[in-house]
């Protein structure tokens, strides 16, 4: 299964997830997320949530997103995390 298909089962079945994502400056950071749609803003390639570790919505691109729920995913190009990448 794909990291688009593992989303797109998220968005259908309105799940919380667990993600953790690599930001365009190489952080790692885990969140808990619900309310999953795609981005009317951007567009398919991103997703829009309700984070609740600071209970907002965030907007994610899709391809940062590392790890769902414990399953990796290695998709993250080394163009889109910078120079510090040594928390990779």
């Amino acid at each position: 299964m794909t990291i688009e298909e593992v989303i797109h089962r998220a968005v259908v079945l309105r799940l919380t997830i667990e993600i953790q994502y690599c930001t365009r400056r190489g952080n790692v950071y885990s969140f808990h997320i619900n309310n999953i749609l795609y981005s009317r803003r951007y567009g398919a390639m991103y997703i829009e949530a309700f984070c609740l570790e600071v209970e907002e919505d965030r907007t994610f691109k899709i391809s940062r997103i590392m790890m769902v729920n414990g399953h990796s995913f290695s998709r993250i190009f080394w163009n889109q995390i910078g120079d510090n990448f040594s928390v990779i």
